[in-house]
């Protein structure tokens, strides 16, 4: 049953008058205006956040005449040509000049028109960004600690990583020097003990200042041509004794189709393969672990390859996987008591491939090995 006359009639006076008092309540400043900026009509938020009354708005004041000096200018120079020229503005950014205070806010303003194209009039809205202001600065002073923190841990990992280094580095010298002497079978255990520890402290000391570089911002990718087969195969060469100590296989296959001169950091390359072998043999109890490169695509200029470091060994729990890239992170108290390490190595590889634009991916079954593999893109090294 479609309503009279008379009920249409009620429900268009109702719908005007609940259209005029959602302007009037608006949680926002609505402004009507002339062509010139003359104000005509406004809402209560306006004349609430400027504390004016409604009646001294309306005789005659400018909408840019509530600006600040600053919001002035910009009207006259950008706000007002933008207006005339497209028709409207969005999320112009300036402050009201209140009795009290300046209130930051966003404009929003169309421009009306007649069947000519004359301008008619300007509808505005404003929006208070105070509190937005506020989040703002709150966020930038939070990033600007996190960065000083940041800043300030990477320079104290260098400062006190170099002061441990070079008596450690010392005190491995002087045990190799020793080994080279007489010495009991007693004495060549606690030489062994010393050399095998101060080694392990090396290593970690290494891996922290790494670390800090990396968080400072002082790692920088080199470029220049490096032999990809060699490095490789001499990276696994430096390690299988390491498999062979635990009775382990170490395999390298490097596809025929791979290109073998490249352009890039051999050093960084080389210390995220050597992170991910090693971590591969100290994991794995028995079975093998297999380091292969495969060319994923390739033009004359550049080639993607896939490196992939397959292990048999004691694999990882699915509910730790979201952590192994942590900073001094391993997969669980047990595994760290048993094993030992930093936990530093899986984070640094992930960094160290963030610098080239890679980022590593692992597959993992607990009891049946893990395999860490991730993509690189590289230049063709020069004839």
């Amino acid at each position: 049953m479609k309503p009279d006359g008379s009920a249409l009639d009620r429900a268009r006076e109702l719908l005007e008058e609940t259209s005029d008092q959602l302007h009037e309540e608006a949680p926002c400043g609505y402004v009507s205006t002339l062509p010139d900026g003359t104000i005509v009509r406004v809402n209560r938020w306006v004349t609430r956040v400027l504390a004016r009354p409604r009646e001294e708005l309306l005789g005659g004041v400018r909408l840019q005449e509530l600006l600040t000096i600053g919001g002035r200018i910009y009207w006259e120079t950008h706000v007002a040509p933008l207006l005339r020229m497209q028709g409207h503005v969005e999320e112009i950014a300036l402050e009201l000049e209140g009795a009290e205070r300046r209130v930051p806010v966003l404009l929003n303003a169309v421009l009306l028109r007649d069947e000519a194209g004359e301008p008619l009039g300007m509808r505005s809205s404003l929006l208070d960004v105070t509190e937005r202001r506020r989040y703002e600065r709150e966020l930038l002073a939070a990033r600007d600690e996190a960065e000083e923190a940041a800043r300030i841990k990477g320079t104290l990992f260098s400062m006190v990583s170099h002061d441990i280094r070079s008596p450690l580095s010392a005190l491995v010298s002087a045990g190799e020097l020793l080994e080279e002497t007489e010495l009991s079978p007693e004495q060549e255990r606690y030489v062994r003990v010393v050399q095998r520890s101060a080694n392990s402290i090396l290593e970690l000391v290494d891996e922290v200042l790494s670390l800090g570089k990396l968080e400072a911002g002082h790692t920088r990718l080199e470029r220049k041509p490096f032999e990809l087969c060699s490095l490789v195969e001499g990276l696994a060469e430096e390690l299988r004794l390491r498999a062979e100590d635990k009775g382990l296989k170490l395999d390298v296959e490097i596809a025929e189709d791979v290109p073998s001169r490249l352009m890039g950091d051999p050093i960084k390359l080389g210390r995220v393969l050597t992170n991910l072998i090693g971590n591969a043999i100290k994991f794995t109890e028995r079975g093998s672990v297999r380091v292969s490169v495969s060319r994923v695509q390739a033009t004359e200029e550049s080639a993607t390859l896939l490196f992939v470091i397959r292990d048999t060994g004691i694999g990882i729990a699915e509910d730790e996987l979201d952590h192994i890239f942590d900073d001094f992170t391993q997969g669980s108290e047990q595994i760290c008591a048993r094993y030992g390490g930093s936990g530093l190595g899986l984070g640094i590889c992930k960094k160290l491939l963030g610098l080239h634009g890679s980022h590593l991916k692992v597959t993992t079954r607990p009891d049946r090995g893990s395999t860490f593999s991730f993509e690189l893109t590289l230049d063709r090294a020069p004839a």
